[in-house]
This record gives structure tokens, C-alpha cells and sequence, in this order.
């Protein structure tokens, strides 16, 4: 199967390997070779003084100034041929738009580093002859241009010749088999497909790795935490003959539970058959059923188990918290040092005076700022038909207002805030070096625990005397103002400590604390895997240990034994297929922003995970086997069917769809996060053959990832993907059903959705249509919402029931698909059955009871993850009820639609 995906579309024309090695030996031989000539020869005159000094030095200028400048042209030869050669090579080792850009800025830079070097130097020597105010500011200017513009070209040059010199000793890896995601945008065609035709959304959504034409008949399991896990096991023991004559199993976050536990009770270590079979696996009364009853409280069954959940989430607010500290420790710690040795600001001698800019500086940030208008302008003046000549305009000023910008952070903002921050300091006292660090992780600690356990409970429907709807409510004022607090004070907090080291000017104090936090931030965020800080090993590892269990049979019994766990349940074997029973899907979602491959309004598109295939439609499909392979191993962990599970389940993650971004920002700095970073395969797919200058995989997901999720950056060139709760995108699966064309759907839907109506199961409908062009037509949907039963009597002393009861739990429906689904006509209907949670007349009296003296079932809130006994017995039993009416609900259909169906299905 051919890998066609031109995501990684060439930025520049790149030499071979040995051409990129000469580069980089010819670039660090000019580096090292300008400034020993200089330091050699030149007169030792203080010259960064004296570029910088302005007006305001003595002149004349000291004798040997002129032999220093003329010696500088040397330098800069050196240095600036290393500053162009290095930003180069960034180009070549850059694949994404993004990176591409900012090493072309960097270029640009290294330009205009050399350019004001040139003009500072005839400046000064014009000056050493006939000193003037003017061509000292002038000069001084130039040299404030050139050191600000050296600080991205620098870096960007030794990242450029370092990646470059890496890459060209690594070999390149083997291709993985994959179906590349369709292009949407002219950079993802290659070259050679001319010009790009429109793709309609409809037909790639229906696109199926190897050609998969789907059909059948699909189940779906919806999330809802151990909740939807609870129902969803109920249900599939009473729709057991439904479930073994399906073709797809779909699970989403809490549904998952359900349906990986049926997966791994199915599969063994030695692949010799399971004791259990597809017809009694996880049945009512079974030792696996009743394993998971006494570990229904999977997250902590004791308070020593609580206790080391809460000190999980410490351990990773405080992990996290140094990876995001410690660079800024370091970095004003560095800059401190630079500023004390190119002072592009005179730094008055207390810090608590105001810092005055220099006279250049001003001047610096006005010129450069002049000459980027200049050439926007010119962009916009120029004839139409030098449409060449407008882009080099545009970019070259829009370059130019960066470096602008470079300038006016280095020279004014920035010693401004540390004004700023030791006046701050004078007013409140030391104390805040001490009690800001303290009181913000003390804060970070509850908000992140709020932000996930904190459930406002709320009086939904009537109130008063007539009794009322309990429900939970995710998002109370007070937890939204206090996560809010929370992230501003870390912000800010990041920023005082930014410029606090900053204002140390790199005294030996700092020094040594740059050090101490440089090593941390290698072990933490060079050597730790970014996923290993979250939540994440935990939730997995709590999850196997209820779910994760095998049936063995010893002399006539059976017994209940939870998987080692040293067992790593690859998708590739512990996922696949067992005859008679469906394939079982794990649908989670890839986060995506600023995206034209999302929905509108979402940022996040499909992604699932099964024993054959892994990807979506909008990222492409790797073969399981293969991509287990292919991957470091690091990543094999979570492609497993224990790790699917997880990251299907990933609620509360640092990326949630439509979720509040303060909420997301809070998670992922505070390390209380879920979700996992998996190879993305668009780029795994992409770079086979592309050449030595394209990156493999990494090892780790290190620190970088951490940035990206605190600042949302998730693109769909990167190397990985953020995998969180397939909620994000579809909370009941149904879409993945309706991509696979089946022609009858049953979905248990366990969504906590607060009356009136069914709303996650609207908005899946409503997504389903705008990504496929699927409609559903309902049939009465208005019988399954609550109140609309005939009460109980008596019914004042039931009136805290009868507003919960519906008609019929039960809601069936009408398929109708498009023709971009690839269907015959004669096939493009099929039939819908959703079963809500919900309560009716026709319950068994004990789970009545239970839910007259629990107002908040069946609508228990997703935060609450430590179930009992009883709540777990009252949802598997409310499961075990809604199976059975959607039995007696079949049977009310037209003997002809049973028919009809079953034929499709045959």
C-alpha cells in the first residue's frame, strides 16, 4: 500500500549528506576562526563598550579603537558566515510551515546581524577621525540591532548545525504500511500533483483503511466513566445474541472498561483457548463480574490507596512544576549574565532605580520598526504584476517588525519589568520570594483537585415541595474563579522569577542556581518521559487492575486472576478479532488547533485504536503490528489495549474539545492531566524516503510536549499526537459506526445529559450529519425524557420519583446515508436503537427504591470515580433492564423492518 502522504513537502533544496556535513564543518571552522584572529591581533580596547557607549563616552575614542574595527570586519566574516551557513541548515532540517518560518526569520536575522555590524563599524571609524553625538547614537543603534538580531540567528544557527550534523549520522527508518490522511491544504500536495482539486469532506470522512467497505451490524458503548462501564456491562449481558451477531464493538472512555474487559477475558498468555467463550464472558454472576464488584472503587479501595492517589497528583504538580520553573531560572539567570557583559541597557547601580534606555536603543527600535512599515507598504504599492517582488516585501517586513520587536523586549520591556518586579519586592517584603512559591503550589494543588473532583450539586427540573431532578454540574462559578486565579498567579509567578533572575546580573549566587535548576530541568524534562508526570501510568494501571482479569478454570472452578503486570496486552495480538465476537474499537481523539480538519468549534478530530489499524480519517492509518515495531519503546506502553482503554478514557486532560481553556491550562501544568502523546500518522507515514534532513520519532516525550500542552499548541504536522477521552470528539461512538456504513446500530448512551432531551446524543446526530452527511431520523425521541411516564401512586409520597420517569428509554431511529458513502442506493438506510439511562415504570421495585432515596441516579457525576458496591450493583442492573427493552422494543417493530434489516445484515 503506498505511502503518497506529502505532508512533508521539501522547504529548500538540500544538498546530500556529505554536502550538509562540509556545511556544518566549514561553518564551525568560520565560527572558531574570526574570533581567534581577532582576540589574537586586535587591540584590547573594551570594544563592546564603545559600540554601545553612544554620546555619552568620552572622546576622543581610545587610541587602538580603529585597529579594533578594522580587525572586527574579520570577525564578523567569521562569525557571520557561521551565522549564515547555521541558519541555513536550519531551513533544510526544518518540515513544518511553522519551523520553516521561524528559521527564515532566523536567516533574515543573521542578514541583518551582519549588516549592522558593517554600518556600526563604518560609523565608529568615521567617528575615531571626527567624533560626533550623532555617529556615536547612529552606531550605537546599529550595534543594538545587531546584538538583539544575534540572539535568534545565534540560536537558531547552533540548533541548525547541530540537528544538521545529527540527522546526517542517523539512518534512515523503515516505512510502516498506512493509508496517508486526504490533503487540505496546498502545502500537503506534492509537487507533482499539479493543481490541487477540492476534497469533499463527506468522502473522506467515509474513508476506511484498506479499503474497507464496513456493514453490519455495530455496537456502541458510550463514556461516562466507571458509570457507562457499570450500564455497559448490564447491557451486554442481556443483548449478548445481539452482541455476538455484531460486526464492530466501538467503546468510548468509560464504555471502554466494559469492552476491553471483554477483550482480555477472551484472550490468553499462551494462546491456547480461554475457559471463557464470547456467550458467557462477563455474564451476570460470573467470577469476572464479580472481580470487578470488589474493585469497583478501582481508583482507591482504602485510604492508604487514597492517600496514594493524592500523593500521585502531588508528586506530578511538583514535577511539573520544576519543568516549567526551571527554564526560567535559567534563562534569566543567562540573560542577567549577558546583559553585565553587552549592556544594550545602562543598568543603574540599585535595582531599585528606573533602568533609562539608551538614546540607541530608542533609535534601534524605531529605524528597524520604519523599515518594516517601509516594506509592507511597498507590498501593498507595488504593480500587481509584480506579484514576486510584493511576497519579498511582505515577508521582509513582516521579519523585520520580529526583529523590531526583539529589539524594543531586549532594550526597554524587559529591564523595565525587573524594574517592575524589585519595586514590587520593596513594597511587599522578601517574604513573597518565599510564600509566592509556596502558596502557588499549595493553590495549583487544590485548584487541580477541584477542577476534577469538585462536582456543584444542582436542583434541575421543578423544585419545592413537587420534588425536582438532581444532576451534577461540571463547572460551578466559584471553580471556574478559582481555576482562573490559579493559572494567572502561575503566569505571573513565572514571569516575577523570569526577571527576578534577570535583576541578579549573574552573580555567582545566580550562577549557581541557574546550575542546580539546569541539572533538574535535564533529569526532569530531558530524561523523563512528559507522560510519566501526569496522571496517566497511574489511571492505566488502576484500570488493568479492575478490568484487566482472565477466567482459569482448576478442577471444575473458576477463578477470577487479574493480569501480571509485567503482561504487555499489545493491540496487535490482545485486540485482535476472536471468532465470534466483534472487533472491538477504541475510539479516543487527536487534538488538533487552528486546524481546517476539525469540525468547526472543535479541536479535535477522530482517532481510534483496534488490533489492525490505529489513525483516523483526518491523520491517517498505520498498521498496528508495524507501528508497535516501529515505535521507541517508551511508546509501546500505551499501544496496548490496557493503554487504549486509558487514553479513550482521558477526561480530564490539558486538551478537551470544547472545554474551558483555563480549565486544560491548569491540567497541564499542574501534571493532574490524563491523555497521552502517540505517533502521528501523517509524519510516520510521511518521512520514509524523504531524505536524511527529516527527524525520526523521538524516544521520549519530553519537555517540549509539556509547553504544548500548556500553551494548546497541537498541530497536525508534528511528530505526535495528544491522544485524550474519545469524548472530546463523540462521547457515544456513533459516528465511528455510521463511518463504517452499518446498517444497524445499537447505542447504549450513559451520557450524564441534564434535561430536557437527549443532548449528547443531539450533537453526535448533528456531527455525524456535518462530517458524513449521514441524517437520523428519530421516531418520537419526546417518550424517553424524564416526566413524561404516568406517575406512580401515590403520588404525593412518590413525588420525588414521578418527574424522573419516562415512557420508554428507548429511542429508535432511521439511517439515511449519502451517496458520498459509497453505498448502492438499495443499501443506504439502516436502523438506529439507542438505549438512554433513564428511569421508567416498568423497573424492578429495589432498583425504584434506589433511585428514590439516590436523587442523583442514574445521572451520578463522571467525577465521581469511587463507586461502591451498591452503585455499582443499582447501574449494572439499570444496564441489565435498558437490554431488555430494547428487546421488547425490536419486537414492536414492523415485521417487515425486521425483515428488511436482517437481510442487510445477511
Amino acid at each position: 500500500m503506498g505511502n503518497r502522504s506529502a505532508l512533508l513537502r521539501p522547504a529548500e533544496n538540500r544538498p546530500g549528506r556529505r554536502g550538509a556535513a562540509a556545511t556544518v564543518a566549514v561553518a564551525i571552522i568560520a565560527a572558531a576562526a574570526g574570533p581567534a584572529l581577532y582576540l589574537l591581533f586586535a587591540p584590547h580596547v573594551g570594544i563592546i563598550g564603545i559600540q554601545l557607549g553612544g554620546a555619552a563616552q568620552p572622546t576622543p575614542l581610545p587610541p587602538g579603537t580603529a585597529a579594533a574595527l578594522w580587525w572586527d570586519f574579520v570577525l564578523v566574516a567569521g562569525y557571520g558566515l557561521a551565522l549564515l551557513l547555521g541558519t541555513t541548515a536550519a531551513v533544510w532540517v526544518s518540515w513544518t510551515p511553522r519551523t520553516l518560518e521561524l528559521t527564515r526569520f532566523a536567516r533574515i536575522a543573521a542578514v541583518v546581524v551582519i549588516l549592522s555590524e558593517v554600518v556600526e563599524n563604518v560609523l565608529l571609524l568615521a567617528a575615531t577621525s571626527a567624533p560626533s553625538p550623532w555617529l556615536l547614537h547612529c552606531a550605537a543603534a546599529a550595534a543594538i540591532v545587531k546584538f538583539s538580531a544575534l540572539l535568534p540567528a545565534g540560536l537558531t544557527a547552533t540548533y541548525g548545525l547541530a540537528t544538521t550534523l545529527w540527522r546526517c549520522t542517523i539512518r534512515e527508518r523503515a516505512g510502516v504500511e498506512g493509508v496517508p490522511a486526504a490533503p487540505l491544504e496546498d502545502c500537503d500536495f506534492p509537487e507533482s500533483a499539479g493543481t490541487p482539486r477540492s476534497q469533499d469532506r463527506w468522502s473522506r470522512g467515509f474513508s476506511l483503511p484498506d479499503g474497507n467497505t464496513g456493514g453490519g451490524v455495530g455496537f456502541c458503548l458510550s463514556g461516562g466513566g466507571i458509570r457507562a462501564a457499570s450500564v455497559a456491562m448490564g447491557a451486554l449481558q442481556t443483548l449478548r445474541e445481539q452482541l455476538l451477531g455484531a460486526r464492530y464493538l466501538v467503546s468510548v472512555s468509560g464504555g471502554g472498561f466494559t469492552a476491553g474487559a471483554l477483550q482480555q477475558v477472551l484472550t490468553t498468555a499462551a494462546g491456547d483457548r480461554s475457559p471463557a467463550t464470547p456467550a458467557d464472558a462477563y455474564e451476570h454472576g460470573s467470577v469476572e463480574e464479580d472481580h470487578v464488584r470488589r474493585h469497583v472503587s478501582y481508583l482507591a479501595d482504602s485510604i492508604p490507596e487514597t492517600l496514594t492517589a493524592f500523593g500521585v497528583l502531588a508528586r506530578g504538580l511538583v514535577l511539573s512544576l520544576i519543568a516549567l520553573f526551571s527554564p526560567a531560572i535559567v534563562a534569566g539567570v543567562l540573560a542577567g549574565w549577558l546583559y553585565q557583559r553587552v549592556p544594550v541597557i545602562a543598568f543603574p547601580q540599585s535595582a531599585g532605580d528606573f533602568p533609562e534606555p539608551r538614546a540607541g536603543a530608542l533609535l534601534a527600535a524605531g529605524v528597524t520598526a520604519a523599515l518594516a512599515l517601509a516594506a509592507a507598504l511597498s507590498s501593498r504599492t507595488l504593480p500587481l504584476s509584480w506579484r514576486q517582488m510584493r511576497g519579498i516585501a511582505a515577508r521582509l517586513g513582516h521579519r523585520l517588525a520580529l526583529i523590531a520587536a526583539v529589539v524594543t523586549v531586549l532594550a526597554i520591556a524587559l529591564p523595565v519589568l525587573v524594574w517592575l518586579a524589585y519595586a514590587l519586592l520593596a513594597t511587599t517584603g522578601s517574604g513573597v520570594r518565599i510564600g509566592s512559591p509556596v502558596g502557588a503550589v499549595l493553590l495549583s494543588y487544590l485548584s487541580s483537585l477541584a477542577s476534577i473532583l469538585w462536582r456543584k450539586r444542582t436542583l434541575l427540573g421543578q423544585s419545592g415541595k413537587d420534588g425536582g431532578i438532581t444532576a451534577a454540574v461540571p463547572s460551578s462559578l466559584l471553580q471556574r474563579i478559582l481555576v482562573i486565579v490559579t493559572t494567572v498567579i502561575l503566569g505571573l509567578a513565572w514571569l516575577l522569577l523570569f526577571v527576578l533572575m534577570i535583576g541578579a546580573r549573574g552573580d555567582a549566587a545566580a550562577l549557581w542556581t541557574a546550575a542546580g535548576a539546569g541539572v533538574l530541568l535535564v533529569i526532569v524534562g530531558g530524561l523523563l518521559d512528559e507522560t510519566s508526570l501526569s496522571l496517566h501510568p497511574f489511571y492505566r494501571e488502576r484500570v488493568a487492575r479492575t478490568f484487566a482479569v482472565r477466567r482459569i478454570s482448576r478442577d471444575g472452578t473458576n477463578y477470577a486472576a487479574p493480569y501480571p503486570p509485567d503482561e504487555r496486552t499489545s493491540l496487535s495480538r490482545y485486540a485482535s478479532r476472536v471468532p465470534g465476537f466483534p472487533q472491538v474499537i477504541f475510539a479516543a481523539a487527536a487534538n488538533l488547533t487552528g486546524e481546517g480538519r476539525t469540525p468547526p468549534g472543535l479541536n479535535a478530530v477522530s482517532f481510534t485504536m483496534s488490533g489492525d489499524w490505529i489513525g483516523g480519517p483526518d491523520v491517517g492509518w498505520m498498521r498496528t503490528a508495524e507501528l508497535e515495531r516501529a515505535v521507541p519503546r517508551r511508546f509501546q506502553r500505551d499501544l496496548t489495549v490496557q493503554g487504549a482503554v486509558a487514553v479513550s478514557g482521558a477526561a480530564f486532560a490539558s486538551a478537551m474539545g470544547r472545554a474551558a481553556r483555563w480549565f486544560q491550562v491548569l491540567l497541564a501544568v499542574s501534571g493532574a492531566r490524563l491523555g497521552a502523546w502517540l505517533p502521528n500518522p501523517a509524519f510516520v507515514l510521511a518521512t520514509p524516503g524523504k531524505g536524511w534532513a527529516y527527524p525520526r520519532l523521538p524516544h521520549a516525550r519530553r519537555l517540549p510536549y509539556l509547553w504544548r500542552e500548556v500553551f494548546g499548541l497541537h498541530a497536525h504536522h508534528d511528530r505526535l499526537l495528544h491522544i485524550t477521552d474519545g469524548g472530546h470528539y463523540d462521547n457515544l461512538g456513533l459516528v465511528e459506526l455510521l463511518r463504517r456504513r452499518c446498517e444497524r446500530i445499537y447505542a447504549i448512551d450513559v451520557s450524564s445529559d441534564a434535561p430536557p432531551t437527549a443532548s449528547s446524543l443531539a450533537y453526535t446526530l448533528a456531527l455525524a450529519e456535518q462530517e458524513l452527511g449521514v441524517r437520523v431520523v428519530l421516531r418520537d425521541p419526546w417518550t424517553a425524557e424524564p416526566g413524561t411516564a404516568d406517575p406512580l401512586e401515590p403520588q404525593r409520597q412518590l413525588s420525588v420519583l414521578n418527574p424522573r420517569l419516562a415512557r420508554d428509554p428507548v429511542i429508535v431511529g432511521d439511517i439515511h446515508y449519502p451517496p458520498e458513502s459509497g453505498l448502492p442506493e438499495q443499501r443506504r438506510t439502516g436502523l438506529l436503537i439507542v438505549a438512554r439511562t433513564l428511569l421508567w415504570r416498568d423497573l424492578p421495585y429495589p432498583l425504584l427504591s434506589y433511585a428514590a432515596h439516590n436523587p442523583e441516579f442514574p445521572h451520578d457525576s463522571t467525577g465521581d470515580q469511587f463507586f461502591n458496591d451498591g452503585k455499582f450493583t443499582a447501574y449494572t442492573e439499570l444496564g441489565r433492564q435498558l437490554g431488555l427493552a430494547v428487546r421488547a422494543r425490536e419486537k414492536t417493530l414492523s415485521a417487515d423492518e425486521v425483515v428488511a434489516a436482517q437481510g442487510k445484515t445477511d
